[in-house]
């Protein structure tokens, strides 16, 4: 009877494991793993996908739409059997996701839409108004609704970038005293940050804030700001990585809005899950998720763009 059970167990183990090589291969392409925030999204897909039964592949478009239909080239070559896509440039995407899906092969998009529906199987994003606005408001506050202030943006060519600069402009512009004095595009690095913030710092002596565009530009304006004893300056910023989290446990920024980097990634996969193994298409084809607002009163909780409850 012993030997029995041990047999019946052991094929159930080798059933299982077959039933995941079955499942296949699930390509994760992002922008940079270098990046803490696209390697979060990197990491949710992956952990998601081997959960459910999947081999994955991550790989790095470097913002390269070139290198990016390479990628989905080779991916449809090799037969994968989905594609989790934080696509290197909106526009652009559109022929190579295209392309993937007739060769039968969905994609869904995380972070960064493409102008188009039914052509990637979902596209999940950040409520980028929604996060631009709740930060907004914090600096307001910070700021005692009066004083110049500077805007550094994370990258114009990036839609969600222009999204939270027009929400943080439709928060501030109410209040009359608040003066913007400089509007720069910081490329989304913390190096541009810092370069940007100290010419500003050099031309506006009097700044008292400074809202930024994503994580890494906020922490490059603190650099600058640091190295010029600048103490005073409120800095606000979107993306809630573990060093904006340790900044604003230390106060040198005042607020972020976590985006749910691993989150939107999870349900990318389990919609490619769903549609794979069962037919079932998303509900919706475009679905957003909130940012969460991180201050001293929750920062503690904040780990690798998740949020402890």
């Amino acid at each position: 009877m012993k030997f029995k059970l041990l047999t019946l167990a052991t094929a159930c183990v080798f059933s299982l494991a077959a039933h995941a090589a079955e499942k296949g291969t699930i390509m994760i392409m992002v922008n940079s793993l270098d990046n803490p925030y696209y390697a979060s999204e990197a990491k949710g897909a992956s952990q998601k996908a081997q959960e459910l039964g999947y081999k994955t592949t991550v790989l790095s478009h470097g913002e390269d739409v070139k290198k990016q239909n390479e990628l989905i080239d080779a991916a449809i070559g090799q037969k994968v059997q989905g594609i989790v896509l934080d696509n290197a440039d909106s526009t652009a995407s559109v022929a190579a996701i295209k392309k993937a899906q007739s060769a039968g092969i969905p994609v869904v998009l995380i972070n960064r839409e493409i102008p188009v529906d039914d052509v990637a199987l979902v596209q999940i994003t950040h409520n980028n108004f929604q996060a631009g606005s709740e930060v907004a408001n914090v600096f307001v506050e910070k700021m005692a609704e009066k004083g110049k202030y500077a805007e550094l943006t994370c990258n114009l060519a990036d839609n969600n970038c222009v999204t939270r600069s027009k929400s943080f402009h439709q928060v501030i512009d109410q209040y009359p005293d608040m003066v913007s004095v400089a509007k720069q595009d910081a490329k989304g690095t913390l190096i541009d940050g810092k370069r940007i913030m100290d010419s500003i710092l050099q031309a506006h002596p009097d700044v008292k804030g400074v809202i930024c565009g994503n994580g890494p530009v906020a922490l490059g304006a603190i650099a600058a700001l640091k190295a010029a004893n600048r103490n005073d300056v409120v800095v606000v910023g979107i993306d809630g990585s573990n060093d904006e989290r340790d900044a604003v446990k230390s106060g040198s920024l005042q607020a972020t809005v976590m985006l749910q980097a691993q989150a939107i990634a999870a349900q990318g996969v389990t919609d490619l899950d769903n549609y794979l193994q069962k037919g079932e298409k998303p509900p919706k084809q475009r679905v957003m998720f909130r940012g969460i607002l991180i201050t001293p009163e929750n920062a503690d909780k904040v780990l690798d763009f998740n949020i402890k409850s």
